[in-house]
């Protein structure tokens, strides 16, 4: 790993995954009239953009998935970012890594070094 990976490590990841999320499932901030609220989602859907791609996120409620509109906009062409969901509930809380999609190659990186 090189200077750069680390520091982008430091940065962007500064807590360790959560052990009790199942494969393909991430926290995600949604705010609120009340405040931030961090939820379980699962991105289902692919959306491709212009600028990259986004993803569709649904929720468990009871026996069955339902669709998060995380941008509040009701637009159901347009979803999130990866730098948006995150592994663990403190970075999450905190935007450690909202504008960087590629947080989980830096995360594989980590565990291997």
């Amino acid at each position: 790993m090189n200077e750069r990976a680390r520091r982008m490590i430091e940065a962007y990841l500064p807590s360790p995954p959560d052990p009790a999320l199942m494969k393909g499932e991430y926290y995600f901030r949604r705010d609120t009239t009340r405040g931030c609220l961090i939820i379980k989602v699962h991105p289902l859907d692919i959306l491709p953009m212009k600028g990259g791609v986004e993803y569709g996120i649904y929720q468990v409620k009871g026996n069955r998935l339902v669709r998060v509109d995380a941008r509040g906009d009701g637009d159901r062409f347009r979803g999130v970012r990866m730098g948006q969901l995150y592994d663990n509930r403190e970075d999450c809380l905190n935007g450690a890594h909202d504008w960087y999609d590629n947080w989980e190659d830096l995360r594989k990186l980590q565990r291997e070094g």
